[in-house]
């Protein structure tokens, strides 16, 4: 029988196929957002269905090509960020010692600074463009996934299945590869999902400061620029509308789907 949960996962998987196929779409090309003189600051209508911004650019297209740079931010900087955990976390859960103790002080500095601010500081210094955004924010989200996978790389390594695999002479890193890793997987794939979330809200913020990929079509960008040209101001809310949707429901669809898969497994 079909439960709310079951309904709300099915309507949250068919909405993030919806947002991947646009990004496919624009990563392939589909869409022209260059400008057209004469065609500037026009409300929706036919044949521009969300109407224009201020260089005339179709902001269905802008909306359509941001899905593709939102997977782009998202996946690298969630990816990093994961990767970065868990490489960090397996290796203070196996080893222990100066090394656990070194990345435990670690994460509590990173910890310790709001992380918006830490993105910002990081942000800055080197400078707008795509490679900063996804470094700085990689390099603020990691201690999440590092402190769950410590905790279960901890637990798991004296279990008597990792001491017979070490017995028979696998190595350490196949044996946290093989063996350990399948344990906590779940638990990552999640932790990327609400990494991915966090890294496209994160790249709105920087781009409403100017911290930015200003080469990229982004929703952020889009936000930025309405509130540059007070579009709600002259009455032009389609522009604001379009972004502020369009990252509000791939946000509300990816964390659908990863508190879903935390609870089943709860």
């Amino acid at each position: 029988m079909s439960t709310p949960a079951t309904r709300g996962r099915s309507v949250a998987r068919a909405a993030l196929g919806i947002y991947a196929a646009c990004a496919l779409l624009a990563a392939f090309g589909l869409g022209d957002v260059r400008g057209a003189a004469g065609a500037e600051h026009l409300a929706p209508q036919t044949g521009s269905w969300l109407g224009t911004d201020q260089l005339g650019r179709d902001v269905a297209q802008l909306t359509l090509h941001g899905s593709a740079a939102a997977f782009l931010i998202g996946g690298l900087a969630a990816g990093g960020a994961t990767l970065l955990g868990v490489l960090l976390g397996m290796g203070a859960g196996w080893r222990a010692g100066w090394l656990d103790r070194a990345i435990l002080w670690l994460s509590a500095v990173v910890s310790a600074i709001p992380g918006i601010l830490l993105i910002l500081v990081i942000a800055a210094a080197m400078g707008p463009g795509l490679p900063a955004l996804v470094v700085a924010i990689a390099a603020v989200s990691w201690v999440g996934v590092y402190r769950l996978v410590r905790a279960e790389t901890r637990r798991l390594r004296n279990e008597e299945f990792v001491q017979t695999a070490l017995a028979s002479g696998a190595a350490p890193s196949w044996v946290l590869l093989r063996h350990l890793s399948p344990h906590f997987l779940p638990v990552v794939l999640v932790q990327f999902g609400l990494g991915f979330v966090g890294a496209i809200q994160a790249e709105a913020v920087l781009s409403f400061l100017g911290l930015g990929a200003p080469d990229l079509p982004t929703w952020g960008r889009m936000i930025a620029e309405a509130w540059t040209w007070d579009d709600l101001g002259h009455g032009r809310w389609w522009r604001l509308t379009a972004a502020s949707l369009a990252l509000a429901g791939l946000a509300v669809s990816v964390l659908t789907l990863s508190r879903s898969d935390e609870r089943r497994r709860a």
